[in-house]
């Protein structure tokens, strides 16, 4: 399947329950063994990371991006990066609730903060098994 980022380079360590419940996810639906999960706590971390899989040919399966409490400039750039680099990965990008979310395509997807398992194994469900890459969320079946 492939590799899981959780990025978190404004509040590291908060991710760390929803890669919990990740690998819970994972192992329930026999996909851990496929995959392998990075926390990362800095852009130039995540990168050096990303880099390193993308050279050797190997896309991301799902990216999760943490913008804390206000989303910085710099971290807005970066996901944005990504989701241009990286078009068949899923960028999920958790959000604080007073941001304000622009309308974009299916290919973006957004979660407000406070997130709950329920509404994260959900998530999980969308991106890894419904529509495991975000250029085909768009299509009609």
């Amino acid at each position: 399947m492939g590799h899981i980022f959780f990025i978190a380079p404004s509040s590291p360590g908060s991710l760390d329950k929803l890669s919990q419940w990740t690998l819970r996810w994972l192992l329930e639906n026999d996909m851990a063994e496929d995959n392998t999960m990075y926390t990362c706590n800095s852009i130039e971390d995540a990168s050096n990371i990303l880099e390193s899989a993308l050279i050797q040919g190997e896309s991301p399966a799902l990216i999760i991006f943490d913008h804390a409490d206000r989303p910085k400039g710099v971290n807005m750039a970066f996901t944005k990066k990504l989701h241009n680099a990286i078009p068949e990965s899923w960028v999920v990008e958790i959000v604080p609730d007073s941001m304000p979310l622009p309308q974009s395509d299916n290919s973006l997807y957004w979660i407000r903060r406070p997130l709950d398992e329920d509404e994260w194994r959900e998530t999980l469900d969308q991106v890894m098994r419904r529509t495991p890459t975000p250029q085909w969320a768009n299509t009609d079946i």
